[in-house]
């Protein structure tokens, strides 16, 4: 990650407007686990293109690592302005809304259910809602979407741990 980063910061030293290299940089400060510099990566690229989904929604998974839950939902919600049929966009504000510091179940329902209205292929979505409603006691809901989540999951792998996982 390291090298990346220097082959990042000889390419902005031509080009500091360079919008990838700066979102790119900003994705290898958090596998990096140094969230400061993520953070200002990230800012120069919405600088230079407030319109540029990547570095808004690197902006919420880095304030989402630091637990500032506040934070990366505003960052979530600009990315999912300007992605609104992104599911990915949509299940990190439900899981930003199931945080501990916000508890916002209803919130975080009506996000993974728009993921699921836009295809949410990982059936990240699907698992989250059947979970929340089975934890909120609407156990019809919850077999609901335990039952949608089986029938995607057999369709990609018959005997996966995820299938078992659906069918407990």
């Amino acid at each position: 990650h390291e090298k990346a980063v220097t082959y990042f910061s000889r390419a902005l030293r031509l080009n500091w407007r360079y919008l990838s290299a700066w979102t790119l940089m900003g994705h290898e400060y958090v596998e990096m686990k140094n969230p400061a510099a993520a953070i200002d990566a990230y800012r120069h690229a919405v600088d230079i293109n407030p319109r540029d989904y990547r570095a808004w929604y690197g902006l919420g998974q880095t304030y989402e690592i630091l637990q500032m839950p506040y934070y990366a939902l505003y960052y979530y919600q600009r990315a999912t302005r300007l992605r609104p049929k992104d599911p990915r966009m949509w299940c990190a504000m439900g899981q930003c809304y199931e945080s501990e510091q916000l508890l916002m179940t209803v919130a975080a329902i009506r996000c993974y259910q728009r993921a699921v209205t836009w295809n949410d292929m990982e059936g990240i979505a699907l698992a989250k809602l059947a979970k929340l409603h089975r934890e909120s006691g609407n156990l019809k809901a919850a077999a609901h979407y335990y039952r949608l989540n089986l029938v995607r999951l057999e369709k990609e792998a018959p005997d996966s741990a995820e299938t078992v996982e659906a069918l407990l």
